[in-house]
């Protein structure tokens, strides 16, 4: 899920306008909305393990945090089912949260450890 340049320079504005937002709503829909919720209550988190300078995205979902690996792939049940099974859409809402976070650079960034790394991996990979 790559967004297209003038949707990218649309969400680095400081401040959607309502025609932007009702581009994203339009285009979307309810992920959007959820995608945005998640990035404006801080749910995305851009992990920073030390020493070997890895970054690993997470979004905090209504059940558990999950893995995201940007424009590729999410660890939720939506994106299995939507995404790879159905081909009903080619993104869930933590993937376009991650992305609207990363462009609106509103994320937080807790540095932790490698050893800390191969702990939350384990919960991380899981699928529900």
């Amino acid at each position: 899920m790559v967004l297209p340049p003038h949707e990218i320079k649309m969400l680095s504005k400081k401040e959607l306008t309502q025609s932007d937002i009702e581009h994203f709503k339009e285009k979307y829909g309810k992920r959007f909305v959820r995608a945005l919720r998640s990035v404006e209550e801080h749910k995305v988190l851009r992990y920073h393990f030390r020493p070997s300078d890895t970054i690993t995205w997470i979004v905090r979902g209504k059940r558990r945090e999950y893995l995201i690996i940007p424009e590729i792939y999410c660890t939720c049940r939506s994106f299995y089912q939507d995404v790879v099974i159905s081909r009903e859409s080619t993104m869930c809402y933590h993937l376009l949260a991650q992305r609207i976070a990363e462009t609106r650079n509103q994320y937080q960034s807790p540095d932790a450890t490698d050893a800390d790394r191969r702990k939350l991996y384990v919960e991380w990979r899981r699928t529900d």
